[in-house]
């Protein structure tokens, strides 16, 4: 059975994938903070390398749940998902 939800509802689920996110984050740049003796080696590096796209989701995941949370909200007329000011 499916289930119809809100625009608001979707975005607080993106929101909580975010935080999700958000606590990978955390762990990984503890990981990180723990090879500081061989912060060049290939273990670090794809550490960052999974820093960096971790860093991208979240970005996009916050967008996101913002949109949809603010989707009835008065606005100046632009309906880009996307503001890079």
């Amino acid at each position: 059975m499916k289930v119809k939800k809100t625009l608001h509802e979707l975005g607080v689920e993106y929101e909580i994938a975010a935080e999700r996110i958000k606590e990978i984050i955390a762990k990984k740049r503890k990981e990180l903070r723990g090879l500081r003796d061989s912060i060049c080696s290939t273990e670090a590096y794809e550490i960052k390398r999974e820093l960096n796209l971790l860093y991208a989701q979240h970005r996009d995941l916050s967008d996101i749940a913002n949109y949809l949370k603010r989707y009835y909200e008065p606005h100046n007329g632009k309906t880009e998902l996307f503001s890079y000011k």
